[in-house]
């Protein structure tokens, strides 16, 4: 080792000066390259990894913006908007239907006047026997606990006769220009020719209130 760089000092000595400057400039040169990178590498990481903490920070401020947008667009619009509309629909339908009803009670004979036309009809024919005559309870047609709105107003009678008298007083209330609704009909022979008809009609009324009778 010593040798080669005894060697190396000889070749050195026999150069010209203006070879020794040459060397001794290139050296200095190559030397300062080398600590330019020992200087500059570290920097450059740094300034590298800086970039890519800026993009990483920038993308997270737009993700962030969008979501303080989309929370905002949602806070404008009325949470209840859906319900509100779905209650205006009912609200509008339980008019309508309610109209409807009230032209339907309207046109319905009066609560009081039903008992008096099942009893003046078989009066008219003399020919059946009234066994009964019963104004049943009231009953709402909502709520059994409400006591406001439309009732039920049911009347139970019980006749007995020949057939063809029976099916002549039902012909005749079928006929009668007041409007009422059938609700049950239990027809039975007893001993021929005699027969039994338990009929039950109805009409509905906004108060709760028996039917004369």
């Amino acid at each position: 080792m010593k040798e080669q760089w005894q060697g190396l000092c000889d070749r050195f000595s026999d150069l010209s000066l203006r070879e020794k400057w040459l060397i001794a400039i290139g050296g200095w040169i190559g030397i300062i390259l080398i600590s330019l990178t020992f200087l500059l590498d570290p920097a450059t990481e740094q300034k590298n990894s800086a970039a890519s903490n800026l993009q990483q920070e920038r993308q997270i401020v737009v993700m962030t913006q969008a979501d303080i947008n989309v929370l905002e667009a949602k806070l404008k619009r009325d949470p209840d908007a859906e319900i509100d509309k779905k209650l205006t629909q009912l609200t509008i339908k339980n008019q309508q239907l309610a109209e409807q009803l009230s032209n339907v009670v309207d046109s319905l004979i009066a609560p009081s006047q039903m008992a008096q036309l099942l009893e003046t009809v078989l009066g008219s024919g003399g020919k059946l026997k009234l066994e009964s005559l019963q104004s049943l309870p009231a009953e709402s047609i909502t709520d059994k606990s409400d006591q406001s709105g439309y009732f039920l107003h049911p009347v139970r009678i019980t006749i007995s006769g020949k057939y063809f008298d029976i099916q002549n007083y039902l012909a005749t209330l079928e006929k009668m220009p007041v409007k009422y609704f059938w609700r049950s009909f239990n027809y039975k022979v007893q001993k021929y020719p005699k027969a039994e008809l338990v009929l039950e009609v109805y009409t509905l009324g906004t108060r709760q209130e028996f039917i004369s009778g």
